[in-house]
């Protein structure tokens, strides 16, 4: 097939083509990092050319009729944009000239003489989404390269170390922010090391360059796998002259066919790094947090000051971890010390776990509960049952992970749809609200018809604290009434289980607070 010997030439030749996209990528960065208007934009476009020209030289094919007309309004494009600061024109001198690129490399490979502008339309959006399908197409074929070429796999052992070592770097971009908000101990003793480093420059800059070098190499994957007009004689693929590649068929995909894993040396320095700066946060954790260590706390800062902060982060953390255990699971070769290391992070993800529930209930204790606290709580119970799976599966490879977290979310979530959660809410609310409590929540907030039975027990003569008692218990009516009200002939098609009991205690409510009021409404 076509698709499979101009792919397996970008996959054989990785060293030419992703060599390219690395250059590209560093290139993209410099000259487009918050600067859209810039010299260095026309540059870019300029650059953006020619890698397009090199790459189609690599495989044979020359530069058509009518193409340096798109290549000249491409530059002027890019020109223009030095010339203006109008956000206006910048951005759609950006769509043009990725318009005009697009055109340029479709016309370059397919025959589209014929094409009609739907046609056009039609196809531009099929290479668009088949970009998109082939962002993993570098990382795969670079995979299959260093681990086929064995002159390269040698002497690869440092380009392991520096790639583990840059995507640590990336994560902890995103996870030390979070970790440094969510506990005072752990910013302050990172504070002085870290003041010099701007961790949002760190990480747009580094998604500049992942994106820099990602695109250009799926895109030219796209135009080679050939799916926009497979039907039609290609006439670009006949003047190319390009011969067979030889080599293996298309990259495999899924677990069970995959004989491709990226050098577990990567793993092992990326999650090794990851796993010291947890180790050090969940030492602080158990001392001050779960010990209640006091010792070195700011002065301004009391212990329950310090508990109730971070669980958000600690969530978020949490989460990335799961992902990050799980993509290591599958994307790397069997090796006993990168499991290690897995289990420990495994480890320091179930103390915070632990941290981010503790805080939120010293938060509870404080705030009192509602419908998304106890959400938060679920999930951490949740997440908890999935990372025992996870550690199972690190040692176990035939533990089927997947049925696993299926049924831990299943059966969970089945669970807490039965558990009528602002029930929960109202009852725990209810007993332990103090003079600064909002009733208001339990009045309407999510799901104020389950919170009915347990308000109506609720006896406003013993609430001295209210100030207004007369005013507590119209709001109450008011509430019940409207309850009734809007409850009216629940009982056949609208028939639902907690209408129905706040409708019978609404009306008991009524009836028994009638006389309080006359003709229901004192106000």
């Amino acid at each position: 097939m076509k698709e499979n010997m101009l792919i397996m030439k970008m996959r054989e030749n990785y060293k030419y083509f992703g060599g390219l996209s690395l250059i590209y990528g560093l290139i993209f960065t410099f000259c487009l990092y918050k600067n859209i208007s810039g010299i260095t934009f026309p540059i870019c476009v300029g650059v953006t050319i020619l890698f397009a020209v090199l790459f189609m030289k690599k495989i044979n094919y020359r530069i058509m009729k009518h193409s340096s007309l798109y290549i000249a309004g491409m530059v002027l494009l890019g020109i223009s944009s030095a010339f203006t600061t109008s956000f206006f024109i910048h951005f759609f001198n950006i769509v043009g000239i990725l318009l005009l690129f697009i055109i340029f490399m479709v016309h370059q490979f397919y025959n589209d003489h014929m094409w009609n502008f739907l046609d056009y339309l039609k196809k531009i959006m099929i290479l668009i989404g088949t970009t998109i399908q082939s962002f993993a197409y570098p990382y795969w074929h670079g995979s299959w390269f260093f681990s086929k070429n064995k002159n390269i796999k040698r002497n690869n052992t440092l380009a392991a170390i520096v790639t583990g070592f840059v995507a640590a770097m990336g994560v902890l971009c995103v996870t030390l922010p979070l970790l440094l908000s969510s506990d005072i101990m752990f910013s302050k003793l990172f504070g002085e090391i870290l003041d010099y480093v701007n961790f949002a420059t760190l990480f747009w800059v580094s998604l500049t360059f992942i994106a820099g070098f990602t695109l250009p190499y799926a895109f030219f994957s796209a135009l080679c796998r050939y799916n926009l007009n497979p039907a039609d004689e290609d006439i670009r693929y006949r003047e190319g002259g390009m011969t067979p590649c030889p080599g293996e068929g298309s990259f495999p995909q899924g677990r069970g066919q995959r004989t491709w894993y990226f050098d577990p040396l990567i793993g092992i320095t990326f999650t090794g790094i990851i796993s010291l700066i947890y180790l050090v946060y969940c030492a602080i954790q158990i001392m001050y947090l779960f010990m209640g260590m006091r010792i070195g706390l700011p002065k301004y800062v009391t212990y329950a000051e310090y508990a109730r902060g971070g669980f958000w982060e600690l969530l978020f953390v949490s989460v990335i971890n799961f992902i990050i255990i799980l993509l290591c699971m599958y994307f790397f070769r069997e090796n006993m010390i990168l499991r290690v290391i897995l289990t420990i992070m495994c480890g320091c993800t179930f103390v915070m776990i632990i941290s981010s529930g503790y805080r939120m209930m010293m938060y509870i204790g404080e705030y009192y509960l509602t419908f998304l606290r106890v959400l938060v709580l679920w999930f951490l119970i949740v997440l908890a049952l999935i990372m025992t799976g996870m550690v199972i599966s690190i040692h176990k490879k035939r533990f089927p992970l997947f049925h696993y977290i299926v049924a831990v979310v299943a059966v969970m979530y089945i669970g807490f749809s039965f558990s009528r959660p602002d029930v929960i809410v109202a009852k725990y609310d209810i007993a332990h609200w103090k003079d600064t409590y909002d009733l208001n929540y339990l009045m309407y907030g999510a799901s104020s018809i389950d919170a009915a039975p347990e308000l109506a027990k609720i006896d406003p003569d013993e609430m001295e604290w209210f100030g207004d008692n007369e005013y507590l218990k119209q709001k109450l009516y008011n509430y019940f009434l409207d309850i009734s009200q809007d409850n009216e002939g629940i009982y056949f098609r609208k028939a639902n289980y907690s209408r129905i009991r706040a409708k019978l205690a609404a009306d008991r409510y009524l009836e028994e607070h009638q006389k309080d009021f006359d003709n229901g409404s004192r106000w």
